[in-house]
């Protein structure tokens, strides 16, 4: 498998891109910090980048600023969220920095890099460089862009917790008008369902009920 990363850009193109079709008013989930330095509403891109702690940027090299291109990380449910946010800490910091948690049905109909079955393993790397090293990933993501410049984005094996799968959208035409439900993690009307599933990923919390 050699180095596992990419090849070039039109070596890519000539091998073809496994693509998903992503309904409209599909449900996804996002958390979101509404009190720091750098704040992200829950329906824009993050346009700085690629960020060493992330994995699927599209952001190409140096680091900074790449407005309109971005990225923002989804997952399909709560549980797959909270897994990948507080990976690091394995600890769900309900208070610091305010975060939200917001579910919104997706405005369009997407074209998103099906990297959830054996496409990685036919561009020449293994399936399992989706859950490693994130220097790799995100230039695979960065490849992925380049190549394909009109897809929104990937969906992915989500590398933290197993059997689910996260999406990495790279246009903001995913974004409802408004969103079905937005509420601080510590929020009394779902603290209890955060509770249980970071429960069930056995990451710790501050969560008092």
């Amino acid at each position: 498998m050699g180095d596992q990363y990419p090849p070039g850009r039109e070596e890519l193109r000539s091998i073809g891109c496994e693509t998903v079709d992503y309904p409209a008013g599909s449900v996804l989930w996002r958390i979101h910090t509404t009190m720091s330095t750098h704040v992200t509403p829950w329906n824009r891109l993050r346009t700085f980048g690629p960020l060493k702690t992330s994995r699927w940027e599209p952001h190409p090299l140096p680091k900074g600023e790449h407005d309109p291109l971005g990225a923002a990380y989804l997952g399909e449910d709560v549980t797959t969220c909270l897994a990948e946010v507080f990976q690091t800490s394995r600890f769900v910091d309900v208070d610091t920095a305010s975060p939200y948690i917001t579910a919104f049905r997706t405005a369009a109909d997407l074209v998103l890099a099906d990297l959830t079955g054996p496409w990685f393993h036919r561009a020449g790397a293994s399936s399992a460089a989706a859950l490693g090293a994130k220097i790799r990933t995100r230039t695979w993501a960065r490849a992925i862009h380049e190549a394909w410049p009109d897809l929104d984005g990937i969906i992915a094996p989500s590398a933290v917790v197993g059997g689910r799968r996260i999406v990495a959208a790279w246009n903001t035409r995913i974004f409802p008008a408004a969103p079905e439900s937005s509420l601080p993690l510590n929020s009394p009307a779902i603290v209890s369902r955060i509770l249980v599933a970071a429960n069930g990923i056995g990451y710790d919390s501050n969560i008092i009920i």
